[in-house]
């Protein structure tokens, strides 16, 4: 039974499922040096990061419009930083962010692995989503023994600077390409992944010449971290652009680490990788309008289902303090027994999202919904399913000051993927879909706007597997039904409620009367890890009215949330 509830924790034993798998178009935006510099204070100042961290979640940006950048890890917040104050668009600060990211934190955001982004104009109004997740392999070779999924993030991410970026391409990727030959200090993000992972990580001698010191144990934040292979690759992409990724000396490369490494990709695979614009998927939540990407990746819309469910009738508004715990607990439940019996472990529906989002569908759901006892589950429309939904992944958000702003997810779909390096390139290789949970589907962007207005009130992401959707919803229901502060809304104690098995669980620091009040409702309470990781923007009254926005990331994690003023 423990064993299942702790996949619901973000950042405990998510290292067993390793086990178990086997401006400015040609300036130069900004100072390396200085970026170094930052980089290094940032992680070996503890106090420091404390005060930035207080800071940016306590006050408002007082510029006017809101420019932030929010990230899991603080090298790439920094970088991101630096295009925005270099007049980059948020395109071009996403770029620069995600290879830095592989660089830094190449435990979630490799080159090998995929992801999602959901991008918001605010002149035009416009909320449409990129998905470039990394897919399965179409054949698998009689060599592979890990079957590794085919990358997606490096086509996705050129794409998204060929519709929205304006700064040179090279120059933004120079700065991850200098940090990986010349070295960067591990960050404390990167140096808690790898002591989960350290044990079955190293069974591949490519990996423990990068991330182990001389005696074998892994790096310790501070610590050098030098990739000249990467560097390579990423010389090589700030030259050729994404093209000699998928067909080129890169391409040709990878392949034949991955085949030495167990791994399965192929030429025709990585020329055939696409990156999908969609139109993000909507619905109506009291005043206002709420999107997030379809499926494959479907963590937001279980958010969605619980805050739907929960915001109907008012009957959250009318409850006390112990009901509305036990409401979020009732809807969260029947939210996941209904994700268990819908949607598939590739992340794909057996309905159309639109049906999950009806509201006839979702009044069903709660048709049995009980203000003073719990209600347990039952089988009528099926047996739910209870899949390990994979909780690796990495978030980052990025609003510049012509109202762009975006929320991108990547993943390798498990911590380190297959855990081996594809020997010549540095990188590490994602773990193919369709195996054990290990897929996109619990990845959870989501943007609000003002029904009336169109204006937008939040952008967001959540990581954790299944416990995502529960971090989306709870950070929601807190800061537009509970009106709390963004700050206050995340670092609060969370609960869950997973559907199967039915027990409600609380973080470390819930009061002791919501426990109680659920109990006596009939209610099992468990005390849990970690429920998700969150990173956020919330503006009261849209991106134009800097000093009314808020943004955060996480303190469950070790990122960085960034206001920019002029």
């Amino acid at each position: 039974m423990f064993a299942r509830l702790s996949s619901y924790c973000t950042r405990a034993l998510v290292a067993l499922a390793l086990v178990f798998t086997g401006a400015c178009q040609k300036t130069k935006l900004f100072d390396q040096a200085s970026i170094i510099s930052d980089v290094t204070n940032v992680v070996t100042h503890e106090s420091d990061k404390e005060r930035i961290h207080n800071r940016v979640n306590v006050q408002s940006i007082q510029s006017n419009p809101f420019q932030g950048i929010a990230s899991d890890e603080p090298h790439a917040a920094l970088v991101g930083r630096d295009v925005l104050e270099a007049g980059g668009s948020a395109a071009d600060a996403v770029v620069a962010m995600y290879f830095t990211l592989a660089v830094t934190l190449p435990s979630t955001a490799s080159l090998g692995g995929g992801g999602v982004c959901i991008i918001h104009e605010s002149k035009s109004g416009r909320t449409e989503t990129l998905e470039f997740t990394a897919t399965a392999p179409t054949i698998l070779p009689p060599t592979t023994t890990r079957p590794s999924a085919t990358p997606g993030a490096v086509r996705g991410i050129s794409e998204l600077h060929r519709r929205y970026g304006r700064a040179n391409w090279g120059n933004l990727i120079k700065p991850a390409e200098q940090l990986a030959r010349f070295g960067v200090p591990v960050s404390r993000a990167l140096a808690s992944d790898l002591k989960l992972a350290a044990g079955a990580l190293f069974m591949d001698p490519n990996a423990r010449f990068i991330f182990a010191r001389t005696d074998g144990t892994p790096l310790n934040e501070g610590d050098n971290l030098k990739q000249f292979d990467l560097a390579w690759v990423l010389t090589r992409l700030r030259r050729y652009g994404a093209g000699d990724f998928y067909a080129g000396q890169v391409s040709a490369a990878l392949i034949r680490g991955a085949e030495r490494s167990g791994g399965s990709l192929s030429h025709m695979d990585l020329r055939n990788t696409q990156a999908l614009w969609q139109e993000a998927v909507g619905t109506n939540i009291g005043d206002f309008t709420v999107f997030t990407s379809p499926p494959p990746t479907a963590g937001a819309i279980t958010a969605m289902q619980i805050w739907s469910m929960i915001a109907a009738d008012n009957r959250y508004l009318e409850s006390n303090e112990i009901e509305r715990r036990h409401l979020f607990a009732e809807a969260s439940m029947r939210a996941f027994q209904d994700r268990g019996i819908t949607l598939f472990s590739d992340g794909a529906t057996a309905v159309p999202v639109t049906k999950l989002l009806d509201q006839k569908h979702l009044g069903q759901l709660m048709s049995n919904y009980k203000p003073n006892g719990h209600t347990a589950l039952h089988s009528s429309t099926g047996q739910p399913r209870t899949n390990f939904e994979n909780p690796s992944a990495t978030s980052f958000l990025v609003a510049d000051k012509d109202g762009l702003a975006i929320a991108c997810l990547i993943s390798l779909h498990n911590l380190f993927g297959i855990g081996r390096i594809a020997e010549e390139t540095g990188i590490v290789l994602a773990t193919a879909p369709k195996q054990q949970g290990m897929g996109p589907q619990s990845l959870a962007p989501m943007v609000v706007l003002d029904r009336a207005s169109g204006d937008l009130k939040m952008i967001a992401a959540a990581t954790g597997g299944a416990a995502a959707p529960t971090a989306l919803a709870w950070t929601a229901i807190n800061v537009f039904l509970e009106n709390m502060t963004l700050s206050d809304a995340i670092d609060g104690p969370r609960m869950h409620h997973g559907g199967r098995p039915d027990h409600v669980l609380f973080e470390p620091g819930s009061p002791s009367k919501w426990l109680i009040g659920l109990e006596r409702r009939g209610h099992s309470v468990l005390t849990a890890g970690e429920i998700g990781q969150i990173n956020a923007f919330h503006c009261e009254v849209g991106l134009a009215a800097g000093n009314k926005c808020f943004y955060s990331s996480d303190p469950r994690g070790h990122g960085l949330a960034i206001g920019l003023n002029p």
